[in-house]
């Protein structure tokens, strides 16, 4: 039962950043229907992920009869982490849109994935080990692992973005229309010159809805989505990595799974 509030918890939270996600990004549909501000408004968004935020806060804290103290505290202390980085990774991503200079390089962006998709994956881990027993033997591991695959996770949704979702109502290069700092987006203001770097952080602080077929075609001429794929799989590589050390054996196999189907979602 303890483990069942831990993991609906973290299922809570990570439904919490959605709703918050889509106001800040200002999207009209997830899980093919319309978002909950597009229905509800604003206020009534915001509401709705800071109570799923508290409830899941609560169902970890409130172990009647259950989890051991300690350990109650350390997997608070590690969700609290990974709320205050998620925060810190998409307070990045909105200033870097409010500036809307379009000056961005790959490590620039990759930064801002570590901070924004990354400790989501690393808090859950964290809290699934310490559930187990004590956690100190795991604690850099899972963080080197849960970086790089929430890297990859991140760059897979970029390349996701322009391939479009029929079932979820998206159009393709929905991350360019939002102004959004991707990694696809540097990788492809690494390969123009001058004039038409220019040219195109212009026309992005203009007007980026008008951008997406010329940037699409961009994206063709210089091999980004290909540079991007081999991102995720160089990412996706080092995730492994990490695990390959693990003991017990399940555990590792279990990283290892979690990267086959993350990544091939």
């Amino acid at each position: 039962e303890a483990v069942k509030r831990v993991a609906a918890a973290m299922e809570l939270f990570h439904k919490a950043s959605l709703v918050h996600d889509d106001i800040e990004d200002d999207d009209d549909f997830r899980y093919g229907r319309p978002t909950i501000h597009r229905q509800h408004g604003v206020p009534v968004a915001v509401n709705v992920g800071d109570y799923l935020i508290g409830l899941g806060y609560r169902l970890v804290a409130d172990q009647p009869g259950g989890l051991p103290a300690d350990v109650v505290a350390d997997v608070l202390a590690a969700l609290a982490k990974a709320h205050a980085r998620l925060c810190q990774g998409q307070g990045a991503e909105l200033a870097w849109r409010s500036n809307r200079s379009g000056q961005l390089t790959p490590l620039d962006a990759l930064k801002i994935y570590a901070l924004k998709t990354a400790p989501a994956f690393e808090a859950a881990l964290y809290a699934g080990v310490r559930l187990a027993g004590p956690a100190d033997p795991y604690v850099d591991l899972v963080a080197r692992f849960a970086r790089h695959l929430g890297v990859a996770f991140q760059i897979q949704n970029d390349l996701d973005d322009w391939s479009g979702e029929p079932g979820n109502k998206r159009r393709h290069g929905t991350d360019v229309a939002a102004g959004r700092p991707t990694v696809l987006w540097a990788l492809a203001l690494e390969a123009t010159g001058d004039a038409e770097r220019r040219g195109l952080l212009d026309e992005l602080a203009d007007s980026p809805e008008k951008l997406i077929a010329k940037v699409y075609d961009l994206y063709c001429r210089n091999g980004v989505f290909s540079k991007a794929r081999r991102l995720v799989q160089k990412h996706a590589d080092r995730a492994l990595e990490a695990a390959e050390p693990v003991e017990p054996t399940p555990l590792r196999d279990l990283l290892r799974y979690f990267v086959d189907t993350i990544l091939s979602r």
